[in-house]
């Protein structure tokens, strides 16, 4: 946080000074929960750290103070030094914060707040919030986006809802930055990878979209609005990846289905960093998936009984083959990957990028599974008990694989309302 703001403190203060518009405004937005519990705390915190900062910058202070200061702002500048070229000299900047920095007043942006729209001030603008931030919102002059908000079900529009605050500002790109956590970046990498699979698939051509909607499981009849649970439907994008966010991992809940994988994959002993790709029919690879369970983690798609039936519903569109890959690790002993909770797993799961790259280029119009099989030690956060981690990559063809969760219709209030 205190390096967001000293990033937004020095970008907002070369932009003042080297702006045509002497009325132009810029923004900081912290966007990290919806209770306004949170958004007084956040508040008293920006509040107190920036009137610390104006005392030590103006002497007010010891000057072992103004020293931490200055400390902090050179990790800015250093950091905003990445990308603006053009940056004043520290000291030039320091001097100009002096006299503006009390401007910068906090603002909570809730429901409690009585302004209906946003209102600004011109230079530096610091805001606080959450709903009333969320959707159908653009920030003018945003600069600097401190983002923690981490719904447990992530709905694509609402992210992309989230993601349009920014805009695009030309002439703030140079110190534009976006601080979040590593689990939501990827979240966000994912849900953007999915939105670009799509449009991939659909084309360019609007009156020549060539791409059949396949139904997974249930299917969904013509109904009421308030019968159908719209946050139930979701799509196995082509192209992409997924994995189950929740898989079992204790001894006792694992051990026997284990015992039947290593029977199954005996043959597959490939030793390697990456292992080897082998064609499979598309039966064993659900025989396979028959022994991993995992617990269904809210806003993912990933669950055990529409991943199988996606793969039976491949076989219907002309898709016999796939291929397998039994990850074991440089001696074939096993991996050490880390447990994580189930909303920690990055956008890449168990596997990395570099990992994803061949069977998505080499093997695009087949599924391809890849088993990430771990010692799974007790170090590492797991019970001692060897496991199976999947990866399943979709063929990248013409085909949207749809599904529904529930398995019949639901009676919903009639003013749902569907933001995170």
């Amino acid at each position: 946080m205190r390096l967001s703001l000293c990033c937004f403190f020095l970008g907002s203060i070369y932009k003042i000074e080297s702006a045509k518009n002497s009325e132009a405004k810029y923004s900081f937005l912290a966007h990290i929960d919806h209770k306004r519990i949170t958004h007084s705390t956040l508040e008293k915190v920006i509040r107190g750290f920036i009137a610390e900062l104006d005392k030590a910058l103006r002497g007010k202070l010891s000057a072992a103070k103004r020293e931490e200061a200055m400390k902090w702002l050179n990790e800015a500048y250093t950091e905003l030094s990445e990308t603006a070229k053009n940056l004043p000299p520290l000291n030039d900047l320091v001097i100009e914060l002096e006299h503006e920095l009390r401007n910068a007043i906090p603002k909570v942006i809730d429901a409690s707040n009585p302004d209906k729209g946003l209102k600004y001030s011109s230079g530096m603008n610091i805001l606080i919030g959450g709903n009333r931030l969320g959707r159908g919102v653009t920030i003018e002059g945003l600069m600097i986006t401190y983002y923690g908000r981490d719904a447990k079900q992530k709905t694509m529009d609402t992210v992309h809802q989230h993601a349009r605050m920014f805009g695009y500002r030309q002439e703030l790109l140079d110190v534009t930055r976006l601080f979040l956590p590593q689990h939501i970046l990827e979240d966000f990498r994912a849900i953007h990878e999915a939105d670009e699979g799509m449009r991939q698939v659909i084309g360019d051509d609007p009156n020549n979209i060539q791409i059949t909607p396949v139904w997974v499981g249930p299917t969904l009849k013509a109904t009421r609005s308030n019968v159908l649970n719209l946050a139930a439907i979701n799509a196995f994008i082509p192209g992409s990846h997924i994995f189950p966010r929740h898989p079992l991992w204790k001894a006792s809940e694992i051990r026997k289905d284990v015992e039947e994988l290593d029977k199954l994959l005996a043959s597959y002993e490939s030793i390697g960093e990456k292992g080897e790709y082998h064609e499979v029919e598309i039966d064993f690879l659900i025989k396979i998936l028959s022994c991993i369970r995992s617990r269904y983690w809210p806003g993912y798609p990933w669950q055990d009984d529409r991943v199988k039936d996606l793969l039976i519903q491949m076989k219907t569109q002309d898709i016999s083959t796939g291929r397998l890959n039994v990850v074991r690790g440089k001696t074939g002993k096993g991996l050490e990957l880390t447990r994580q909770e189930p909303s920690g797993w990055g956008g890449f799961g168990f596997i990395n990028a570099r990992v994803l790259n061949k069977p998505k280029t080499e093997y695009p119009n087949v599924p391809t599974l890849l088993l990430m099989y771990e010692k799974g030690e007790n170090k590492e956060r797991w019970d001692n008990q060897p496991l199976y981690l999947p990866t399943l990559i979709l063929p990248k063809n013409k085909f949207v694989f749809m599904f529904n969760y529930s398995e019949v219709a639901e009676e919903l209030e009639d003013d749902i309302d569907f933001q995170d």
